[in-house]
């Protein structure tokens, strides 16, 4: 088993190309948008990623260092 889901690493690789909204995330990535948000909790939860911006109930998720780092690592790994 990996550091972290496929799924999870995904979610990461595109807010490292451009911070957006969850919704946005889902259909980018062709996930549904409850599955997403579960990922995005976690991953807030663990330091991953952090809410740049908050309009509403709309939120713009962007990579934190330790998420960036992470990334690299990961993709260093391949």
């Amino acid at each position: 088993m990996g550091l972290i889901s496929e799924t999870k690493l995904r979610i990461l690789q595109s807010i490292r190309n451009e911070p957006t909204y969850g919704y946005d995330l889902a259909e980018a990535l062709d996930l549904s948008s409850g599955y997403v948000y579960t990922h995005l909790k976690e991953l807030r939860e663990e330091g991953m990623i952090e809410v740049t911006e908050e309009e509403g109930d709309r939120k713009i998720y962007q990579l934190t260092d330790r998420g960036e780092l992470l990334v690299r690592a990961l993709e260093d790994d391949v």
